[in-house]
């Protein structure tokens, strides 16, 4: 459990175990057990939890992982919204879907919707990318990274769509996890999805077909992207200097030296 030839230190392996605990939020008793019944002085192991607790690394790892459970706090709350409003489990449907309705009830809403028209939805020289499958070609679960319309042309799509609320829950999958919600859809020639920005879509050709894709709309602002992991971020604000002739902070004193991995 500790360090060889030194008795006074915990193993990296344990102290790796110690911190990914911490940060999960487990207690510090409850760390202290696990190590005596592994073998740990319990002194030792409480003297070693408190001096991973109180390390400034740890402390900045843990105000970010808990700025990361409120984001995935408030992601579960637009769930429970979004799950109270008529006709969330499924798709929507318009032959005909004018611009002011695509845009106001769907595209800005960040909702899927099938039409069967572009007309007034992407500007007159879009460029249309086509998009062709091989019988039963399927696509494992793909972020959608700007607003896309698809245009079914030529056999059936079968899409699975996850809302962006549920991106916790789905990142690094290539299926859709159990219990995650999903909309399916079934697209025939003729109509059109939009997927929108920030969901997460698969899909499946049965018998093999084409489609279009559209990533420009008619829109008086620019298209909207998402980028899941940005370049850079500027660091926050730095710590108050310590004043000149100031004396520095003692060292933490106790049992457990700071052995570094």
């Amino acid at each position: 459990m500790t360090e060889a030839g030194k008795p006074d230190v915990l193993a990296p392996e344990w102290r790796r175990w110690v911190v990914e605990n911490l940060l999960r939020g487990s207690e510090t008793e409850d760390l202290v057990a696990v190590l005596s019944r592994a073998g740990v002085d319990t002194e030792l192991a409480r003297a070693a939890v408190r001096a991973e607790a109180e390390d400034p690394c740890f402390q900045g790892a843990a105000r970010a992982v808990a700025m990361q459970r409120k984001l995935e706090g408030l992601l579960d709350l637009y769930g429970d919204l979004h799950r109270q409003s008529e006709g969330h489990a499924r798709i929507a449907r318009h032959e005909h879907l004018s611009p002011e309705d695509f845009f106001e009830r769907y595209y800005f809403q960040n909702l899927p919707v099938v039409t069967g028209s572009s007309v007034g939805l992407v500007p007159p020289d879009s460029p249309a990318v086509p998009w062709r499958d091989a019988p039963g070609a399927a696509r494992a679960l793909t972020p959608v990274r700007r607003n896309t319309l698809l245009g079914q042309v030529q056999g059936r799509a079968c899409l699975e769509l996850v809302p962006a609320y549920a991106l916790h829950r789905v990142s690094g999958a290539e299926s859709v996890p159990e219990g995650v919600p999903r909309l399916e859809v079934e697209l025939r020639p003729g109509e059109l999805l939009l997927l929108p920005v920030g969901w997460w879509f698969t899909h499946r050709s049965p018998e093999g077909g084409a489609a279009i894709v559209y990533e420009s709309f008619a829109v008086p602002g620019p298209d909207v992207s998402w980028t899941p992991r940005p370049e850079s971020r500027e660091p926050t604000p730095v710590p108050l200097q310590r004043p000149a002739g100031a004396a520095a902070a003692p060292s933490p004193s106790g049992p457990v030296s700071r052995a570094r991995d």
